[in-house]
């Protein structure tokens, strides 16, 4: 018999344990939520490595335009300004010069005469002054995509932070940018290509947004960010954004034809007429209200953004203007665009909105959570889900609790129990009221140090209440930019096994081959001598220049891309050229090893390997060169080419001296005999064969 002291003490550890899996339910739910639902993983959200800007930034621009170099202008007058903490949606029909005008006040319209002027700040700054605090995200999703979601973020950050940023900072950055982005759940996928499926369309968006986002721009413009996406997506990806402008980052994004809810989340509009002119520019929710007082009528059905792209094509009728032609709107704007409110409160998802989005969240997880395909989840797969959510091997009883809840007390759970769940934490979650998640403000250690580092000069100590900050940040220099492109392609490196089996595989074929048919032709007394090791230089040289096309021809978006937010091209280059080592040294050898075992010729192996390895080097280079001047499509026949007449014709030991013959020889001599692989690599072999016999 259990005694009463005994009893009582097991049933308080009953009642502590039941306690304690109830809690952790609770804190799995609140994890779960933070995972699907974006109302709580973005407005709980404190950010740690970002702050407010220390001096949020305006732009003015006044009477833009761009020259084409044939005489067009295809942007006309365009005067207004962007304020600080707002996102701004560029909007017009087809021609308008939306990403023209962009691309004027960000500085890559380097096709075409800019007319008119830009400032920021009213004059305090320039647009050179500036150029290290802006972010631009192009239309084309240009990622690293052998990298995970958090290297790619992490990576961005590390090269476009000040140079003594701290690695603690960093991470926290990253971190601020995943949880903004709503991309905790996949940090750790690998973001994919065609050939390699990685993750959907809308997250590559995401991430190709985030690489922006992790240089902590003071100024951000996107190119159509939402092209691709459905409306769901769309909907997510801005109002990730929207946050960010909290802290005071000024944003503007040209955007196509949004649906009302979205259009409705931008703080203003920059609407532009046919020619590249201004005909509004004000609070996204006053758009409507300022046509209609022109006498434009909008039904009751028309989704309001594609009615106002109707009146600026004069598509829609005017009552109150006779002859009306949308070149009017022009000249009605400029009389009335004092008259416009800027102020306006922005707007959050609506519930119904928010349902949408989780839904749409929870549809794409779906085949990660339910891993048998049996339509429901049991507690194996909800433990497993947990783990995803940052918990760490949870209790089995409390994962029992957590299914329990979900389901409503059944064994196992659907995708609507999951979808009703999350909605009933809605307002149940401890951490999406106070804290200071919605106001954009960060800790007071991460605010401390990035003024620190804002406020600095390179090799100048940090200097406590200036009162502005840095544009032009301390960037890595050249030898930090080296290691940390050089650890990214190692990262990379380490993901690239198969490909580099099969580049193994075809040149154990290639040499295979090769050693086969001149097999017991390299001996000194052989005829064929010169030839074959003609042939076989040129087949090495071959697949060392055709397989290095890849090191900067795959690259070419994202190096267009970093070298226009400052990174050393040279860096680049030399990082890349260094990663690229092991693979060359890796095929060359291969490739001399396997004809030298089938061969075998009556000289040591080193007077095979060093001058087989000095080829492969050699043509390498030429295919670095090649790939970087050539488009990749035609990259492969250029460097087919190259070698076939630059080694097979003109270094031909056989023909060397016809080809002597005629004018200029002596610096045809010069070119051929010293400059092509085949003539030092012949002289490399030959004379050691020779020598061996004699």
């Amino acid at each position: 018999m259990v005694s009463p002291p005994r009893y009582w003490r097991r049933l308080q550890a009953k009642r502590a344990l039941r306690s304690a899996v109830i809690t952790s339910a609770e804190s799995f739910g609140v994890s779960i939520a933070k995972r699907f639902l974006p109302s709580v993983a973005v407005d709980a959200y404190r950010f740690r490595g970002m702050s407010r800007k220390q001096v949020p930034v305006s732009i003015q621009f006044q009477e833009l335009g761009l020259l084409l170099a044939d005489g067009r202008s295809v942007l006309d007058g365009v005067s207004g300004s962007f304020l600080p903490g707002r996102m701004v949606a560029i909007m017009g029909p087809s021609g308008a010069g939306k990403t023209t005008f962009m691309n004027v006040l960000c500085g890559k319209a380097t096709y075409g005469e800019m007319t008119g002027q830009v400032t920021f700040n009213d004059g305090q700054l320039d647009l050179p002054t500036m150029k290290q605090g802006m972010g631009f995200v192009p239309q084309d999703d240009i990622v690293h995509e052998q990298l995970t979601v958090r290297e790619n973020i992490f990576f961005s950050a590390k090269l476009r932070n000040p140079y003594d940023a701290p690695d603690a900072l960093l991470e926290e950055v990253v971190e601020d940018v995943l949880n903004v982005m709503q991309m905790t759940h996949i940090q750790g996928s690998v973001v994919g290509g065609v050939e390699e499926r990685g993750i959907s369309g809308g997250q590559r968006k995401r991430v190709n947004i985030g690489l922006e986002l992790a240089a902590r721009p003071t100024v951000l413009y996107l190119d159509e960010p939402t092209s691709g996406l459905d409306s769901t997506s769309s909907l997510q990806v801005i109002n990730s954004l929207s946050k960010m402008a909290r802290l005071d980052m000024t944003i503007a994004m040209v955007i196509h034809q949004p649906r009302y809810p979205l259009f409705s989340l931008f703080d203003d509009v920059l609407l532009l007429g046919p020619g590249g002119r201004t005909v509004y520019l004000g609070p996204s929710q006053g758009a409507k209200g300022y046509f209609t007082s022109l006498g434009f009528e909008m039904p009751d059905s028309e989704n309001p953004a594609d009615w106002l792209m109707d009146v600026l094509s004069g598509v829609v009728p005017n009552d109150q203007l006779s002859d009306f032609r949308p070149a009017m709107l022009f000249d009605i704007w400029k009389s009335k665009k004092d008259s416009i409110n800027r102020d306006q409160v922005r707007r959050s998802l609506t519930a119904l909105e928010d349902s949408a989005v989780l839904v749409n969240a929870i549809e794409e997880e779906w085949a990660k959570i339910d891993k048998d395909s049996s339509g429901s989840m049991d507690a194996k797969e909800l433990s497993l889900l947990l783990q995803t959510c940052g918990e760490k091997q949870p209790h089995p009883e409390a994962v029992s609790e957590m299914l329990r809840q979900i389901s409503g007390g059944k064994d196992f759970a659907t995708k609507q129990d999951m979808v009703t769940f999350v909605h009933r934490l809605r307002t149940s979650d401890p951490t999406s009221a106070g804290g200071g998640g919605g106001t954009g403000m960060a800790a007071p250690a991460a605010v401390e140090e990035t003024q620190r580092l804002l406020t600095r000069q390179p090799g100048e100590a940090p200097t406590e209440g200036r009162p502005l900050p840095r544009f032009t940040l301390p960037r890595p220099g050249f030898c930090q930019q080296c290691g940390i492109v050089l650890q990214r392609r190692f990262a990379m490196f380490m993901r690239e096994t198969w490909r580099r089996m099969v580049d193994l595989g075809l040149v154990f074929l290639c040499s295979s081959g090769i050693g086969v048919m001149h097999r017991g032709g390299n001996g000194a007394n052989s005829l064929d001598l010169p030839g074959n090791l003609h042939m076989f230089f040129i087949g090495l040289a071959l697949l060392s220049a055709v397989s290095s096309l890849k090191v900067f021809g795959e690259n070419r978006p994202m190096f267009w891309r970093e070298s226009a937010n400052g990174i050393s091209v040279g860096a680049f280059f030399t990082a890349r050229a260094l990663g690229n080592v092991f693979d060359v040294l890796l095929l060359g050898s291969t490739y001399v090893l396997i004809y030298f075992i089938l061969t075998r010729p009556p000289v040591p192996y080193m007077d095979y390997f060093i001058p087989g390895l000095l080829v492969a080097f050699a043509a390498a280079s030429w295919g670095y060169l090649i790939s970087a001047v050539i488009q990749p499509h035609n990259a492969t026949t250029a460097t087919v080419m190259f070698v076939l007449v630059g080694c097979g014709i003109l270094g031909n030991p056989y023909r060397t001296t016809d080809l002597m013959d005629g004018g200029a020889k002596e610096i045809l001599q010069l070119v051929i005999r010293d400059l092509t692989r085949p003539h030092w690599s012949h002289h490399a072999l030959v004379r050691p064969l020779y020598s061996n016999t004699f």
